[in-house]
């Protein structure tokens, strides 16, 4: 049963990738439907970010943050669910807070992922960059400009490790002003 969760997860994805949305919707309703049956915190948070990604792609942001909120507070309650997972849900509740304009909110959701990212001993520097990213582009709209350049310098730095050009390119059009 859990592989067929899985699989439906990753069909979501897939869906949303071909832009099949109204596909990606049912599937993900079904994945958090079996999963809410199944003790696995982990496979129920994962059901729960895919229909969050269906419903942000929908622009419907304030049921995309319940569904967050839910998945962020199992991964904090729940020891199985792996750091590297919490910490993109706390992200990605980051995301959907700044859609709904709660930049406040956002901001320490941010700083928390980004804590969590850090405390991870091998994650990915692409992967950390992808942290850093949003609280470095919500510092800038929120006119706070010296501390964004310090994380887009960051940011900058781990791209070029990662060989990411499209990260790379971005903070440094963000560090010459460009946006």
């Amino acid at each position: 049963m859990q592989q067929d969760v899985r699989a439906l997860v990753d069909r979501v994805y897939t869906a949303r990738r071909d832009a099949s949305p109204d596909d990606a919707h049912l599937m993900a309703t079904d994945a958090v439907e079996l999963a809410r049956g199944m003790d696995d915190p982990e496979l129920l948070v994962r059901a729960l970010m895919a229909k969050g990604q269906c419903y942000r792609d929908e622009g419907q942001y304030e049921k995309a943050e319940r569904l967050y909120v839910e998945a962020a507070n199992l991964c904090r309650r729940e020891e199985a669910v792996p750091p590297l997972v919490t910490a993109h849900v706390i992200r990605h509740l980051g995301d959907v807070t700044v859609e709904l304009g709660r930049f406040g909110l956002a901001k320490t959701h941010y700083e928390e992922a980004l804590e969590l990212y850090r405390d991870i001993g091998d994650v990915p520097p692409d992967t950390l960059a992808n942290g850093i990213r949003p609280l470095a582009r919500l510092l800038d709209a929120l006119d706070e400009h010296a501390e964004a350049v310090d994380y887009w310098r960051e940011a900058r730095d781990l791209y070029e490790v990662a060989h990411v050009e499209a990260g790379v390119e971005e903070c440094m059009r963000r560090l010459n002003g460009a946006g």
